[in-house]
């Protein structure tokens, strides 16, 4: 009798395992649905913006360039030189907060024979470079023609660049920032629309940043002389701003 019962119980007990194995997969298979439906409801864009603004100051690279027999001579020639330069850029109003030493180099100047009366020889030591460069920050642009006249009259012979800048881009930027928010949205609203859905709130939003692009002018004309100051357009500065919106998806 109690034989019977055992067989009676075996399959009811295999009856609940299916029906649990059957309910798990069921448990899983709608968790994996519903995360697919929670990543598809959203959609994350980046967008960016930018204005235009005049500069209202600017940096200017110059340096002076001296060679001698030895080291010695040629950093004499040279610090005499940069003294002056540095005399004059003071004289002339400029702070001295504005005014930075940069690129100092003493450097062997080597011949370039390498063969001579047929056999190879190592290079030769015929003397010594010094070069010495200076940063001037400028708080008003129209003296920039000025002072590059004065730096060259007085011995920079190594004219590199001038680049503009805006003192305080702060006040520009969040010009930039609105346009950034619209071009993310504008992009957003062309997905959404292309797949049959639209754009509900915004779910978060972050900023990369924003970056002034200043745009160097190359000096193209590295003379010893200037018979006036150089004309300079300063031309206008690009501030950029780009941000990082996620939306949610609408049905």
């Amino acid at each position: 009798m109690q034989t019977e019962q055992k067989k009676l119980r075996l399959p009811s007990m295999s009856a609940l395992a299916i029906a649990g194995l059957v309910a798990a997969a069921l448990v899983v298979s709608s968790g994996v649905n519903a995360k697919a439906e929670a990543l598809a409801g959203k959609i994350t864009i980046s967008g960016s913006g930018s204005v235009n603004v005049a500069p209202d100051m600017a940096t200017l690279v110059s340096s002076v360039i001296t060679q001698g027999d030895d080291a010695k001579s040629a950093l004499q020639q040279n610090s005499i030189t940069m003294r002056g330069i540095l005399d004059d850029v003071e004289s002339a109003g400029i702070a001295k907060k504005n005014i930075q030493t940069t690129g100092f180099n003493i450097s062997p100047v080597y011949d370039n024979i390498r063969v001579k009366n047929g056999e190879r020889r190592a290079p030769q030591i015929v003397g010594y470079r010094v070069r010495n460069g200076l940063r001037i920050n400028l708080q008003d642009i129209t003296k920039i023609g000025a002072t590059l006249d004065m730096l060259v009259q007085n011995g920079s012979n190594d004219v590199g660049q001038v680049q503009f800048g805006v003192s305080e881009p702060e006040k520009y930027i969040d010009e930039a920032r609105e346009d950034a928010v619209k071009d993310a949205r504008a992009k957003a609203e062309i997905y959404a629309n292309a797949a049959g859905v639209s754009l509900g709130k915004v779910l978060s939003i972050s900023e990369a940043g924003y970056n002034p692009s200043p745009y160097p002018e190359m000096m193209m004309q590295r003379s010893a002389k200037m018979d006036s100051a150089p004309p300079i357009a300063a031309g206008q500065e690009t501030l950029s701003s780009s941000v990082t919106i996620t939306y949610e998806l609408v049905q």
